[in-house]
């Protein structure tokens, strides 16, 4: 099946919409409710590689329960060492301008949900979608139920626990609450010496 989920397999072209969109629905269905319970990073991570397509560096975990909204493509990239816990949501991927792009040693940890998109909410504007990439800086670190709306999370910066966050957070700041605000600084601001590599066992 991956084959015709390439963006640059040749045929794609001859393959109705209708059947494109199953497709590429088929392959969230999969990752939603069959590979995000399996127990091992090699497997999902070989999934999100070559069927989801997305780019994942070295010692990257991402850990079991994952759940996704969107469509396979190179929409989603994420560096080397970073950790996304148990129970994270990401919404909107590969819709147009739905890019989420996460650094090195980043750590997220578990139930955070992430989202590139929205709905216009004013009353003659249809209910339409809209989106904005999404870009979670190296050393970032976004703790349990964290939410980020379409904000990018800049070099070092901590989001504590339960944050809903809607606009772009600076680096080495830490910010919490809903909205999530300045709390503090992250110090020294500079990056942390250490190098993420959390592949637990059966998560």
């Amino acid at each position: 099946m991956h084959k015709l989920l390439l963006p640059r397999f040749r045929f794609r072209q001859m393959i109705p919409p209708p059947i494109q969109d199953f497709l590429l629905d088929c392959a969230s269905y999969v990752n939603n409710h069959i590979i995000c319970h399996i127990p091992s990073h090699t497997i999902r991570n070989s999934f999100y590689r070559r069927v989801m397509q997305w780019r994942i560096g070295k010692n990257t975990s991402i850990h079991e329960h994952l759940r996704i909204h969107g469509v396979p493509g190179p929409a989603m990239v994420i560096g080397d060492n970073t950790c996304v816990g148990a129970d994270a949501f990401l919404a909107g991927i590969g819709y147009p301008g739905g890019n989420i792009t996460i650094g090195n040693n980043v750590n997220i940890a578990m139930q955070v949900f992430i989202a590139v998109g929205g709905h216009k909410i004013g009353t003659q504007e249809g209910f339409a979608m809209h989106t904005r990439p999404v870009v979670i800086e190296d050393h970032a670190v976004i703790f349990a139920r964290a939410m980020v709306i379409m904000a990018n999370i800049g070099r070092g910066a901590v989001v504590m626990p339960g944050s809903v966050v809607v606009k772009d957070v600076e680096p080495f700041t830490i910010v919490g609450g809903v909205p999530a605000r300045p709390m503090g600084k992250r110090e020294p601001q500079q990056d942390p010496n250490y190098v993420l590599n959390w592949r637990w066992r059966f998560h």
